[in-house]
């Protein structure tokens, strides 16, 4: 039988959903980075980017062609966003766009949403800076493109979508919350499908940096923490403001099974003897806590939206801090049983490679991997 419905708590740009809508499953993805959430909603709702896609070309066009003096780009940003952008992008170049953005932003709702997905993506192929994924890095460089060819690439792409919407059913709702406190009506999921932020892995807050400073979303780093970051997951040393002083760690320690608490604090203790003796200091043993409370509480939300004999299937990696092995695949497994969930299944999926060992980091002595973790709500 085929489900009728799928969450996914960590829907990102909505991969999980757009699949769905290929299926014609309607699907729930719930996200908390304003800027995956923007591109999520663009993409669940494709006729409407392509409606609007000639439209935006045209328009664009028009503006660059008409650009003849520059924007106050002091008056459209703050002295931090500002000097962030002028690293990634000339000065007419950032002045243009913005034009395009404050256009952009002066639309209904539909051109807006589809106008964020697009001028985005022309932000990626006009900056002059390299990419990490989506990070962009200000102190490297790329052959960039100018607006009007980044236009023109950018929207044969888009249009090359337009064939595949006959077979799209736009049945997903993407949600602006945190997977820690959202939760779907009660028992109304089928399936749970979701890969969350790998421990100490990416700060995703810091990655979209230039979107959220282009876009407004916020006007320096510390508006970004405050206002996004301290309210997503925590999995990077990077993201402990909140959660630093002892009571705050003893709290999310005390929410975890007690057969996984048992298993932790060694483990918590030694890394943090081994950070007085590193010269970096890092914290990795004020993000264990944490992490794990706070992935206990979005697996209880899901469990509370799964339909009886629904499953559960979660990818997942490993970490290694100061050659301290952490097995987050088995200490969810461990919450997952404890919070009612049946036939719980751990299986290696492939092994992470080389491009995540750094010479820097003492090896734990085992490879990591990435691991997909199912189970059932019976």
């Amino acid at each position: 039988k085929a489900p009728s419905s799928i969450y996914d708590p960590f829907s990102g740009c909505a991969t999980t959903n757009v699949v769905s809508n290929f299926l014609g499953i309607n699907s729930i993805g719930c996200e908390r980075n304003p800027f995956f959430y923007r591109i999520g909603i663009a993409k669940c709702n494709a006729s409407k980017v392509i409606d609007n896609l000639e439209t935006m070309r045209l328009d664009f066009i028009r503006i660059v062609e008409n650009s003849k003096k520059t924007t106050d780009l002091e008056s459209e940003y703050s002295s931090s966003a500002l000097l962030f952008l002028r690293k990634l992008f000339n000065e007419i170049d950032l002045s243009t766009m913005t034009t395009i953005r404050n256009y952009v932003l002066s639309n209904a709702e539909d051109y807006q949403n589809s106008g964020f997905l697009f001028l985005s993506k022309i932000l990626d192929t006009v900056t002059h800076s390299k990419t990490d994924g989506i990070y962009k890095a200000p102190t490297s460089t790329k052959n960039s493109k100018s607006i009007i060819d980044a236009i023109e690439e950018n929207y044969a792409l888009l249009k090359g979508d337009e064939a595949h919407l006959p077979k799209y059913h736009e049945k997903a709702k993407i949600v602006f919350d945190t997977a820690v406190e959202y939760k779907p009506k009660k028992s109304s999921i089928d399936i749970v499908v979701f890969s969350p932020p790998y421990l100490n892995n990416f700060d995703f807050a810091e990655m979209t940096r230039m979107y959220m400073y282009f876009w407004g979303e916020a006007r320096d780093w510390k508006e970004i923490s405050e206002k996004h970051r301290n309210n997503m997951l925590i999995n990077t040393t990077t993201a402990l403001k909140k959660v630093r002083d002892s009571e705050s760690q003893m709290a999310y320690c005390k929410a975890l099974p007690a057969e996984l608490q048992e298993t932790l604090k060694p483990i918590v203790l030694e890394l943090a003897s081994l950070k007085k003796e590193k010269p970096s200091h890092k914290d990795y043993d004020l993000i264990i806590y944490p992490y794990l409370a706070q992935m206990k509480s979005v697996l209880e939300n899901c469990y509370y939206s799964m339909k009886k004999n629904s499953s559960i299937n979660i990818i997942v990696s490993d970490a290694a801090f100061y050659g301290i092995h952490i097995d987050t695949q088995e200490y969810l497994s461990v919450i997952m049983k404890y919070i009612g969930y049946s036939n719980i299944e751990v299986k290696l999926l492939r092994g992470r490679g080389t491009r995540w060992i750094l010479e820097k980091r003492k090896s734990s002595g085992k490879s990591l991997g990435e691991y997909e973790i199912n189970g059932l709500k019976e």
